[in-house]
């Protein structure tokens, strides 16, 4: 029997017809009313374990497990989460405080800048601390910095200004950002959890296939998507690309210190320390001093799109529709790795027939018309283009009828 989605008043409804034909019809020893409340507490009784199994069977698989905590006889478990630690994924990461070092102009030598003193930025209206104690010597001093609070929203840039909260005299008391140790990361999102959950449900590991890269490097706070690939220049050798998320790196491409984070994911547990990932003869840092410059960030490709003759609806609300499709389009484009991607689906080559295939969808829409599309990468004229190994996309400029559209 299937299983369908009933609800209270499609079972009362089959009760009281039901008892209404036996009672009423044949039998006529209740009363009308009796029958009808005898139904709706029937109906509320069945509805409650019906609801509850259902409710259950969605918890077995990772794309439907409910993300937050409940409470059953005395156990408080996030459901999802449990899910995810018997395919050994371990909770959803914490997010991260920016810290990175400002630099004063000292005024007078020889007095200590004490830990724990208060630094804010114009930019972020955040509190920021120092973490050591220094003493102010030369015409300037270096203070490493954290933030109070962790997540993006602290996030500085190398030249960024900050000032002391209360000034000390013998420093000036505004500097600036002189190197950052430490991006500011998010706590890990419901979405990237899941995935991430889906991922290692999917891909089992194997001890050093090209899905097990990928699940290691999701360990890592801020990693979108990986690439992973035998180097063709050493015996062994692994290149693996990386993507940041778009919260963090809004490029989608990743700093230094996010490569070397999956590269230490990809070769120790980070539960345990244990180096019990990758492969002993497999080379992703072949220097072996910790660079790892086998992990590189990806490279984004910029697509721009030209259109002419649009009629029948306003160009700006055309170029808006189509430009927030291009837009999610490009974004799911990355390279074909065969044995990671799908067959079915591959999301490697962007044609022409693609954007006039999306165009025609927002002209369908609007019941509009319009004329030509053609494609720039990198600012080269073609009618398709294939990713490469380390290359995403993302749409550059659209132009209506010769015009950059500008919302």
């Amino acid at each position: 029997m299937a299983y369908e989605n009933k609800t209270i008043d499609s079972v009362y409804n089959l009760l009281v017809n039901q008892c209404q034909e036996k009672f009423n019809n044949s039998l006529r020893l209740l009363p009308k009313s009796f029958i009808v409340v005898l139904c709706k507490v029937l109906a509320g009784i069945f509805i409650l374990p019906y609801k509850l199994v259902g409710w259950w069977y969605l918890q077995l698989f990772p794309d439907t497990a409910y993300y937050g905590t409940v409470k059953i006889l005395g156990f408080t478990i996030n459901p999802l989460i449990k899910l995810g630690e018997q395919f050994g994924v371990k909770e959803p990461t914490s997010g991260q405080a920016w810290s990175g070092t400002v630099r004063l102009n000292v005024v007078n030598e020889g007095r200590p800048i004490m830990t724990g003193t208060q630094f804010k930025s114009d930019a972020t209206g955040l509190v920021y601390v120092s973490g050591e104690t220094v003493t102010a010597e030369g015409e300037t001093v270096d203070i490493p910095i954290y933030c109070t609070q962790s997540g993006t929203a602290g996030n500085l840039s190398e030249g960024d200004a900050i000032k002391l909260v209360s000034p000390l005299g013998f420093v000036e008391q505004e500097g600036s950002i002189q190197s950052v140790t430490q991006i500011g990361v998010d706590d890990e999102t419901e979405e990237h959890y899941r995935a991430r959950v889906n991922t290692r449900y999917a891909l089992q590991p194997q001890g050093g296939a090209a899905s097990d890269y990928r699940i290691w490097a999701y360990d890592v706070p801020g990693v979108l998507q990986t690439y992973p690939y035998n180097d063709e220049e050493s015996p062994g050798g692994v290149i693996i690309y990386v993507a940041g998320t778009t919260d963090v790196y809004p490029t989608r491409i990743p700093g230094r210190e996010l490569c070397v984070a999956v590269g230490e994911a990809c070769t120790y547990d980070p539960q345990t320390g244990i180096a019990s990932r990758k492969p002993l003869t497999a080379i992703i840092d072949p220097d072996a001093d910790g660079t790892y410059r086998n992990i590189k960030p990806v490279s984004v490709v910029t697509v721009d799109v030209f259109i002419t003759n649009i009629v029948g609806v306003d160009k700006a609300d055309f170029g808006a529709s189509y430009k927030s499709a291009l837009k999610n389009f490009l974004l799911e484009c990355e390279p074909y790795i065969r044995g990671l991607s799908d067959d079915n689906n591959k999301k490697n080559l962007i044609t022409t027939n693609n954007l006039i295939a999306i165009a025609n969808s927002i002209a369908t829409s609007y019941k509009a018309k319009f004329g030509t599309v053609q494609m720039q990468v990198n600012s080269v004229t073609m009618t398709d283009y294939t990713l490469k190994k380390n290359e995403l996309a993302d749409l550059g400029t659209i132009y209506i009828d010769g015009e950059e559209y500008e919302e």
